[in-house]
């Protein structure tokens, strides 16, 4: 019998780290080659993690609620035979018991530990900070817990009997509900957070007359009732950004600060921003160029129900070079949408309503579309934004040019 160290392989773009979110087996459960042992919430999707072999679980590497970086130890799988090498140098190994022992977690930083090892150590009065953590990456484990409370290492004292408190107001809507951060949530968090403090934003609106546009909709949906086909407004949409990328090609890019240099992408993959129970996600519709407006319509459909029951892959995910958020859909019809990275450019639009208008020269009431694009300061300037959020206005305002070769 051997031992295997699984470590969490990198099932997304460039992903750092994932969360644990369920376990499907335990230690000492015998598991068989691709069987699915956990599901772990990369910033995209939950992603279901197969055994690499058949074995015995002897030991996982974390909790559900905890972070695991790319790398480190995720399960160890104890096997007949000699166990195949790790895939990823497995850096949580554990050191020889003559080893110094790991100093203590760094001041500001929260010590890593399970929520298990967690209540341990505040039922025993150990403060978590002074404990040095000798699990994979420094995760402070129950044993250390334990330890730390024998007089291992330093622990808390008991906090003094805190003063009465004056006497709460009663309210009429109860006790304020405290729940953790986690799951898809938390990566939306993390990923808006890194967005708005990376990348400096500027944005442009423009109003649409919208009054070619519904009827060129109203057009499609009577030919296409006999198929059992309606479109929403959001297939038009796609076309139009991408005529727009076509010829404004620094909105369909990324940019590498590290190399110092701009990927200009030869795909156009638009992103769709769903919103799920659990929060915001962006399934793509991978080469939008080639795809009419039909084509597109029944994968808008698709992925939006695949999204909605989580059932969405990473494949579904991944490769997005531009994205639309249609926050229209439910009523609004202004926002501020926020740059996705790699991206540099993000269009929203709003929900079309009848507003007066000046029509040569007289008032007239027609429908008017809002839209707004968002783009990356340190690739594209004021001017170049007008341009391109221009070329999209274009395209809507005269949607015959969307079906004639004009994108």
């Amino acid at each position: 019998m051997s031992d295997f160290t699984y470590n969490l392989p990198d099932v997304g773009e460039g992903l750092s780290e994932g969360e644990i979110v369920h376990w499907h087996v335990a230690p000492g459960d015998t598991v068989a080659a691709d069987q699915i042992i956990v599901d772990v919430q990369t910033d995209k999707a939950v992603v279901e993690i197969p055994a690499p072999i058949a074995g015995v679980m002897k030991s996982i590497g974390g909790d559900p609620g905890d972070m695991v970086p790319v790398g480190a130890m995720l399960a160890v799988i104890e096997t007949e035979g000699t166990a195949p090498a790790a895939a990823a140098p497995a850096p949580d190994a554990e050191a020889p018991k003559s080893a110094v022992a790991p100093a203590p977690q760094a001041k500001g930083k929260r010590p890593l530990a399970s929520p298990t090892t967690r209540k341990l150590a505040a039922e025993l009065g150990v403060t978590l900070s002074n404990v040095a953590g000798s699990g994979p990456n420094g995760r402070i484990t129950r044993d250390d817990v334990q330890r730390a409370a024998e007089g291992g290492t330093p622990v808390s004292l008991p906090a003094a009997a805190p003063a009465p408190a004056a006497p709460a107001i009663a309210s009429p809507t109860g006790e304020d509900r405290v729940e953790p951060l986690r799951g898809l949530r938390r990566q939306i968090a993390n990923s808006m957070t890194t967005a708005w403090r990376e990348i400096p934003h500027i944005l442009t609106t423009h109003e649409i007359d919208a009054t070619n546009l519904v009827a060129a909709r109203a057009a499609l949906n009577e030919e296409l009732a006999t198929d059992g086909i309606k479109l929403s407004y959001l297939p038009l949409f796609v076309k139009a950004c991408v005529g727009a990328l076509k010829r404004f090609p620094a909105f369909n890019a990324s940019l590498d600060m590290t190399r110092q240099e701009i990927i200009y992408r030869h795909r156009y993959n638009v992103g769709i921003a769903t919103a799920t129970p659990d929060g915001l996600i962006v399934p793509v519709v991978h080469d939008a160029d080639r795809k009419s407006v039909i084509d597109i319509a029944r994968e808008i459909e698709a992925l939006a129900e695949v999204a909605r029951t989580r059932k969405v892959t990473v494949e579904q995910l991944r490769g997005g070079t531009f994205t639309i958020s249609n926050y229209g859909s439910y009523g609004g019809t202004f926002g501020t949408p926020i740059i996705r990275p790699p991206e540099v450019a993000i269009a929203g639009f709003g929900a079309i309503r009848d507003q007066v208008i000046p029509v040569d020269g007289a008032p007239a009431v027609r429908p008017n579309l809002t839209l707004v694009v968002s783009c990356d300061h340190r690739l594209n300037d004021g001017e170049h934004l007008g341009a391109f959020s221009g070329a999209i206005a274009a395209y809507l305002a005269d949607p015959v040019r969307l079906f004639f070769g004009q994108t």
